[in-house]
């Protein structure tokens, strides 16, 4: 399966809830967490 992207947008406010998230479980960025919720 071909590998795709598509461009998202946070507020800063919502970026720093990610972070958050991202820590609280175990991961290394937002990036994770983006790429971890948006499997579900």
């Amino acid at each position: 399966m071909k590998e795709r992207t598509m461009p998202v947008c946070f507020t800063p406010d919502q970026l720093k809830l990610l972070e958050l998230y991202a820590k609280r479980k175990g991961m290394l960025n937002a990036s994770q967490a983006i790429e971890k919720i948006s499997e579900q």
